[in-house]
């Protein structure tokens, strides 16, 4: 069971200060007592939802949405002008998988709680997702993270690469592990982020401190080789692990990219075909990596979900075993 703050509050309606009903709409007292009796109800509705933490956090936006709609008709009944700042709407419209409002950055550890919610069929418990995250080097300005849920994922996943920040690379393991985990979802959501193309000499903004944003293709290349190396290694990637190097052709024919594994077995390296840009040059050149490398990685991938199963069932029967003490423990009490 969740949880449910147990505060009593019901709050009176006060209409506007020295505001009448604004002339040219229905004047029938019907009308703006229907439409106040609404509100009321739709604020003890939602105040119900935001106290009770078993409600789903998209299920409370769209009460609050709903709720600011009504206020904006009420203020219009009593001739309130509009708000210049106000959009019309608090949250983003979202679709079956949750994706945002095209231009809404993704923010991927919380599009994974509510995956993992969902999977579960109850309410995530605090510690059930666990982020390791660590500096790359003694300026603790570039971060790594790596993600797991015993109970929930089949595999750890870790950040593509150094982020700027502790929650940027908690963000960006987390899209690693949703493009893993949940692929449908994943690319509905990368889909969904179409950024507005930036002016010349401004830079893209990301997503909260610098966190990774879906992209209209999403960087499956990289993602999957950062992966498939923390198989190989049997530990979480840092950034001496994969290291990338492109040049341009002569003439400006594009791309060509270099991934090299340097503290895997016998220092690797693998050069992708030429591409456009640099960025595609590198994915080329990443997948290349993942294709000649899948054939060592798929037995460690098994070995890996076979040891997690084990511990996830190990940890299932503890569970069970600790909840039968406690409910002998409480009747014995009685």
């Amino acid at each position: 069971q969740g949880h449910r703050l147990d505060f009593c509050a019901r709050v009176t309606l006060r209409p506007p200060a020295a505001m009448a009903p604004k002339k040219g709409q229905p004047q029938g007292a019907q009308t703006l007592e229907q439409v106040e009796a609404k509100f009321a109800a739709q604020s003890n509705g939602f105040y119900e939802k935001l106290m009770d933490l078993n409600t789903p956090q998209s299920t409370v936006a769209h009460s609050l949405d709903v709720l600011m709609k009504l206020r904006s008709t009420l203020l219009g009944l009593y001739g309130v002008p509009p708000d210049p700042k106000w959009t019309g709407s608090i949250t983003a419209p979202t679709g079956a998988g949750g994706a945002g409002a095209a231009g809404t950055p993704v923010i991927w550890s919380q599009k994974l709680h509510e995956c993992l919610s969902k999977k579960a069929a109850r309410v995530m418990t605090k510690g059930e997702i666990i982020f390791n995250t660590t500096a790359v080097d003694e300026t603790n300005k570039s971060f790594v993270s790596t993600l797991s849920a015993p109970t929930l994922l089949s595999a750890e996943y870790s950040s593509e690469g150094p982020c700027i920040s502790k929650a940027a690379a908690q963000h960006s393991a987390a899209m690693v592990a949703m493009q893993a985990e949940f692929p449908e979802a994943y690319a509905q959501l990368a889909g969904s982020y179409a950024p507005a193309a930036a002016a010349k000499g401004q830079k893209r903004k990301g997503g909260p401190d610098g966190a990774p944003v879906a992209s209209a293709g999403p960087p499956e290349g990289k993602s999957m080789l950062s992966h498939f190396v923390q198989m190989l290694l049997g530990r979480p990637v840092a950034k001496e692990d994969m290291v990338y190097e492109s040049v341009q052709l002569e003439g400006g024919a594009g791309y060509q990219a270099t991934v090299a594994l340097p503290t895997y077995v016998g220092g690797k390296s693998y050069q992708g075909p030429v591409a456009p840009t640099k960025k595609d040059a590198e994915m080329a050149a990443a997948k290349l990596a993942c294709a000649q490398l899948r054939n060592v990685v798929v037995p460690l991938e098994e070995e890996h979900k076979a040891k997690k199963a084990k511990k996830n069932a190990e940890a299932i029967v503890k569970m069970k075993k600790m909840h039968e003490d406690k409910k002998a423990a409480a009747a014995t009490a009685s």
